[in-house]
């Protein structure tokens, strides 16, 4: 994949404008210039939704008060075809097409592979389940075709069985959802703890070459060693004691280790940077491995938080990958000196 160009209009705080890009863009920009905003607006043309979130791109990225915005790119598929993606919020309706025809957002993950690194994957072993689920149910849904189908019906079954158990329901209503729970749940599961295997694969190949620690991920799916089925009814008299659902694929998570101790608890934060880069970058090649092609690397604050030493490593590392990049970059960084490719600066709205 290549992303060609992308313009955007009434898009958060940026100033409506066109770029076009090469193989490898810089954009650099003071605190504030809209730096993350740009790759929230590339993003959204072509995935239909807002950094680290699985909803519709909404009103809220826009400047406007009636909610109205555009974000539309050109790209380039492995055959060299291009295609026009786009994002356009109106009045009454938000559109996520391809060449001004409607898809789904779920449509728009299989087709096109993105690995997203933003600013807080510095810090995947101390962030929260939640985001490590996210991060890793992101990436499931670019090779999976049934990942996302299954994860929207087990959300929705969970929401129904902690509404009828915060609302004193009967056990007969409360377990009604077990089975749907169970069944969708097992499918996400299996879908997870593939991808994970698949990325301990990838980032075997890549030690030393971006951490110069050992890595290991270790896939936790969030219940015991029984069937789903089995768990949800053997626990429900906890779960109404708690009034929510205790275990499950929603308690999921991936336990990292660094040099075989625990990584959020013994590494630093410039460790912890290197550790995550070489999972982030394991998970582009996962991607391009089950999709043969490759994913536009989006990547925001690489700098941040390593040492001249890590970052000479880690640059000659993506310097030696085919992908097109976009990374992010205060103008002081020393990037933009490393890194022969097209610097982009976005400008803010100024009312």
């Amino acid at each position: 994949m290549r992303l060609v160009s992308t313009k955007h209009s009434n898009f958060r705080g940026l100033k409506d404008d066109e770029h076009t890009f090469s193989e490898t863009n810089i954009i650099i920009g003071d605190n504030g210039a809209g730096k993350t905003s740009l790759i929230e607006a590339i993003y959204v043309s072509l995935l239909g939704t807002p950094l680290n979130s699985f909803s519709k791109a909404n009103k809220e990225l826009s400047r406007n008060e009636e909610g109205l915005f555009l974000s539309e790119s050109m790209i380039l598929d492995t055959k060299g075809f291009s295609s026009k993606q786009s994002f356009v919020s109106t009045n009454k309706k938000k559109t996520l097409s391809s060449n001004d025809t409607s898809i789904t957002v779920r449509e728009a993950f299989l087709s096109t592979p993105i690995c997203l690194i933003d600013s807080n994957i510095e810090k995947i072993a101390s962030e929260s389940p939640q985001y490590r689920r996210r991060l890793v149910d992101r990436s499931v849904f670019h090779v999976e075709q049934k990942h996302a189908e299954s994860y929207k019906k087990l959300e929705k079954a969970l929401k129904q069985r902690n509404r009828s158990i915060k609302n004193g329901e009967r056990e007969s209503a409360i377990s009604s959802w077990d089975r749907i729970i169970a069944e969708e749940g097992e499918t996400v599961t299996s879908h997870r703890a593939k991808f994970v295997e698949d990325l301990k694969n990838e980032i075997s190949k890549i030690q030393g070459q971006v951490s110069k620690k050992e890595i290991t991920v270790q896939f936790k799916k969030g219940w015991g060693e029984e069937s789903l089925l089995e768990y949800l009814t053997k626990n429900i008299n906890r779960d109404i004691a708690a009034k929510r659902t205790m275990g499950g694929p929603h308690r999921a998570d991936i336990y990292i280790e660094l040099d075989q101790k625990p990584a959020k608890e013994f590494s630093s934060k410039g460790e912890e940077k290197q550790m995550s880069l070489s999972v982030a970058l394991a998970i582009s090649k996962v991607i391009e491995t089950k999709t043969g092609a490759l994913p536009i690397l989006l990547i925001d604050e690489l700098e941040s938080g390593l040492d001249e030493t890590a970052l000479l490593r880690i640059t000659g590392y993506l310097k030696s990958l085919k992908n097109q990049q976009l990374i992010t970059a205060l103008k002081h960084h020393t990037i933009t000196k490393i890194f022969n490719g097209k610097t982009i600066t976005p400008i803010q709205n100024i009312c």
